[in-house]
C-alpha cells in the first residue's frame, strides 16, 4: 500500500507521503468566487493556489477554494468543532491533501492520521469508519496540479494519537530507523508538548524496548490556548485601535506582517499585543503542564516542543526544562510521525504473516 501521513490541524493541514513529498495549506475552504479582476494587472496563477471540484459518487459536486485562496475571499472561517468526524470541512481538506500526495499512485492508499489525545478514545472508531467510507473525485482547476484529478478511496485507515505521533519523528527517520539512539531503549521518560492552532497535546512516554504511554501525565489542553489565542488577542487589539473587528482569517496577514497594518491612511501597530499574547500562551501551557506533571517533571529526560506553534513561542519556553528540544521541521512532526507509524504497523503485519506461514 502507498502510505501517507496527514495531520488535519485546526489551522493548517500538513501531509507527507512515502516518496517524501509534502503539502501544507491553511485549513480553510469557501465556495468559488470570481477572480477574473486579478488577471487585469498581470497577476499570474501560483502553484499553491488550490481551486478544487469535489465530486461525490452520486455525481453531485462542489467547486471550492482551499487554503490561501479561501483566506483571500473574506467569506470563510475556521472550523473549530471538537468532533471532527462528521464535519464536512474535515473530509474536504483530507481529500484535497490526498489528491496532491497521491498523484501517479495506482496502488491502494494507507492513510495514517490522528485525533487529539483527549478526543482519541471516544472518536477513533467512528472517525476511521467515516474515512473508510469516503469516496470522492478531486479535480484541480488551478495551481501546481491544474488539470489533474484523483479518485479518493482509502484501502486502509490508521488513526493515532495527535502529539504522540511526533515522538516518532523526533527519534526516528521516515523509514523508522533510529536517529536518537541515546534515547531509544533508554527506559527514560520522554515528553512531547505539541502546540497546535486550537489545542495543545502533552504526551509522555517511557522509552523502553517499546514506547509505553504514561496516561497519568498525558492530556489535551482544549480551551483555545494554542495559536488561536494569539489571533484572538490581535483581533481585540485591532478593534481597540480602529473600531473595526476583523475575522480570524483577515487577522492572519497582519500577524504575518509583524503586527502592522494601515487603516484609513494611518499605520496601526499591534506588535506589542502579539508579543504579550505569546507570553500569555506560553505561560498558560507551562502552568497546565507543570501542574499535571508535579515533581515528575524532574524525572523527564527530554521534552520535545513540536507543532505549528512551537517556533512562535520558542523564546517564551526558554528555561522551562533543561532537556527542552525543538526538532527541525517541527510543524510537520505529527504528519511525519504518522508516516512512521504506518511503516512500523505494516512491518509488524508482515512479521505476523511470516510467523503464521
Amino acid at each position: 500500500m502507498f502510505k501517507m501521513g496527514i495531520d488535519i490541524g485546526y489551522g493548517f493541514v500538513k501531509g507527507i507521503n512515502e516518496r517524501g513529498e509534502k503539502v501544507r495549506f491553511r485549513s480553510l475552504i469557501c465556495p468559488e468566487y470570481d477572480r477574473k479582476m486579478g488577471s487585469l494587472f498581470g497577476a499570474e496563477e501560483e502553484e499553491n493556489e488550490l481551486h478544487v471540484v469535489v465530486r461525490r459518487s452520486d455525481n453531485q459536486s462542489k467547486s471550492l477554494y482551499v487554503g490561501d485562496l479561501a483566506l483571500e475571499s473574506g467569506n470563510t472561517s475556521y472550523a473549530f468543532d471538537r468532533n471532527k468526524v462528521n464535519h464536512p470541512t474535515t473530509k474536504i481538506l483530507l481529500a484535497t491533501a490526498t489528491s496532491m500526495l497521491g498523484q501517479n499512485v495506482s496502488e491502494p492508499i494507507h492513510l495514517i492520521t490522528g485525533l487529539p489525545y483527549d478526543h482519541y478514545f471516544e472518536q477513533k472508531n467512528e472517525f476511521e469508519k467515516a474515512l473508510r467510507s469516503l469516496e470522492v473525485i478531486v479535480e484541480h482547476k488551478a495551481g501546481k496540479f491544474k488539470g489533474r484529478s484523483k479518485k479518493i478511496k482509502f484501502g486502509k485507515v490508521t488513526t493515532f494519537v495527535q502529539g504522540g505521533a511526533s515522538i516518532y519523528s523526533s527519534m526516528m527517520d521516515v523509514n523508522g530507523m533510529p536517529v536518537r539512539k541515546d534515547l531509544l531503549g533508554s527506559g527514560d521518560l520522554i515528553a512531547v508538548i505539541n502546540i497546535g492552532f486550537r489545542t495543545v497535546d502533552i504526551v509522555v512516554f517511557e522509552a523502553g524496548k517499546k514506547f509505553r504511554l504514561i496516561p497519568s501525565l498525558s492530556f489535551t489542553i482544549d480551551t483555545n490556548v494554542g495559536m488561536i489565542a494569539i489571533r484572538n488577542t490581535a483581533q481585540d487589539a485591532f478593534f481597540r485601535e480602529t473600531g473595526l473587528r476583523l475575522t480570524l482569517p483577515q487577522i492572519e496577514s497582519i500577524i504575518e506582517k509583524g503586527g502592522k497594518q494601515y487603516h484609513r491612511g494611518k499605520q496601526v501597530d499591534i506588535s506589542g499585543d502579539i508579543l504579550a499574547a505569546k507570553e500569555t500562551v506560553a505561560t498558560n501551557i507551562k502552568g497546565h503542564t507543570t501542574s499535571r506533571w508535579g515533581n515528575n517533571i524532574d524525572l523527564i529526560r527530554t521534552v520535545f516542543l513540536n507543532g505549528g506553534g512551537a517556533l512562535d513561542v520558542q523564546e517564551q519556553f526558554t528555561g522551562f526544562h533543561p532537556g527542552l528540544e525543538i526538532p527541525d521541521d517541527s510543524q510537520f512532526a505529527d504528519a511525519i510521525g504518522y508516516l512512521i507509524v504506518g511503516r512500523l504497523e505494516e512491518m509488524m503485519e508482515m512479521n505476523r504473516t511470516r510467523m503464521r506461514a
